[in-house]
């Protein structure tokens, strides 16, 4: 089972869904600026994989499909179920160079329902194509309000924002300090190196950290961006699916 990876965009372990999906703040659909980074109103969080095909065939049918699947397999079995893991869809073009989805499933286990919707975006070589790193901020704001935490620009011109809400939709102060410690609880569950799962759960629940948003950049020359990259994942979900697919391969 993967760990959650902290590299950019796509390369993060897999997530899962609970609760209310409509409390987390959505980008404005008349927002032209979010609009052009920022995982748009087609795909949400708890949505099945039957609604996610019915969408893509009606919206993104030009675009590339890429599905990947993964095993769910207790000690004793022989051979392992499989289910759909996440779906990606890709558009190439001119401006912006690719646009791509990534739409992330829970296993089985917790219903087979979308956690994550990631959106990568890799904007032209010309400058009238590429959006400002002010106005990329800008555009975060008005979606998410203030950020749980920010960093950047680095030695890579990498800038990153995060946020977490809780069940209610209402963003978590800063000083709530354990929902940056979270990842490496979660990773512990995947490697079964902890044995109160349901502590975790209540703690997440507890700290407001049931959703997590994230988005990035790299910047380029006149602060114009490069490529951007954002998430909306439901963590809650995430970590009661990850305990269900350890305890059954632990059988």
């Amino acid at each position: 089972m993967k760990t959650l990876a902290t590299c950019f965009f796509f390369l993060f372990a897999t997530l899962a869904h609970a609760g209310s999906p409509s409390k987390v703040s959505l980008a404005d659909p008349n927002d032209a600026v979010a609009q052009r980074f920022l995982p748009g109103h087609d795909f949400e969080i708890g949505m099945t994989r039957s609604e996610v095909e019915a969408i893509i065939s009606r919206k993104y049918a030009h675009w590339q499909k890429t599905e990947n699947r993964e095993g769910i397999k207790a000690k004793q079995d022989a051979a392992s179920e499989t289910f759909t893991e996440s779906i990606t869809l890709e558009s190439r073009g001119q401006s912006p160079l690719a646009d791509v989805y990534r739409i992330d499933f829970t296993s089985p286990l917790s219903g087979g329902v979308v956690y994550s919707i990631i959106r990568d975006v890799k904007f032209s070589h010309l400058p009238k194509d590429r959006l400002a790193s002010d106005e990329w901020k800008k555009a975060i704001a008005r979606s998410w309000g203030k950020p749980y935490a920010a960093v950047g620009p680095d030695r890579d011109n990498l800038v990153q924002a995060i946020f977490f809400f809780n069940d209610a939709g209402i963003a978590t102060a800063r000083d709530k300090a354990f929902c940056t410690t979270i990842f490496g609880k979660m990773d512990a569950i995947s490697r079964n190196a902890i044995e109160d799962v349901e502590e975790v759960i209540a703690e997440i629940e507890r700290e407001g950290c049931h959703f997590f948003t994230e988005a990035r950049a790299i910047v380029g020359e006149s602060g114009l961006l490069v490529r951007t990259g954002s998430r909306r994942t439901d963590m809650l979900s995430y970590v009661r699916d990850l305990a269900a697919r350890a305890s059954r391969a632990d059988r």
